[in-house]
């Protein structure tokens, strides 16, 4: 990839989700494997409560994150883009929430890919300061 993809029509034929479940707004930086995710937290999202950002919507914007690298290398590969879902969450660890207009980068680190099946490693960052992670179970649907 060689520019960043920041425009949400263009994110939007990369994924299959629609608002108001979109929890993911650019494309920063693909590569085999690796992606860096970008997302603007505002007032009227779903998974906001008192001016802050949920761990629910934490969760949905990690797997979305992971949804938007199978999307982008799908393009690629002039593939369509899939739906999936979370299959399991091994590991995840919370350690703030992000508030109103604040925007996320989040890094996505493929572990493993078997046929329909991923392993991805999951880092959100607010700023320098890393504000949650993950590693989750991923399953594309046929």
């Amino acid at each position: 990839m060689k520019t960043p993809i920041t425009d949400i029509t263009s994110i939007k034929k990369l994924l299959p989700h629609r608002e108001p479940m979109m929890m993911v707004d650019s494309l920063l930086e693909f590569s085999a494997g690796r992606a860096t995710v970008g997302f603007t937290i505002l007032k009227d999202n779903l998974f906001v409560a008192n001016n802050e950002f949920s761990e629910t919507g934490l969760i949905e914007h990690m797997a979305q994150a992971a949804a938007l690298y199978t999307g982008y290398k799908n393009y690629a590969e002039n593939q369509p883009a899939k739906e999936g879902f979370i299959a399991s969450i091994k590991t995840l660890s919370i350690q703030q929430l992000p508030k109103v207009n604040e925007c996320l980068k989040t890094e996505v680190a493929i572990v493993y890919e078997l046929m329909h099946l991923t392993t991805v490693k999951l880092s959100i960052f607010n700023g320098n300061i890393e504000i949650a992670n993950a590693e989750m179970n991923l399953v594309l649907n046929v």
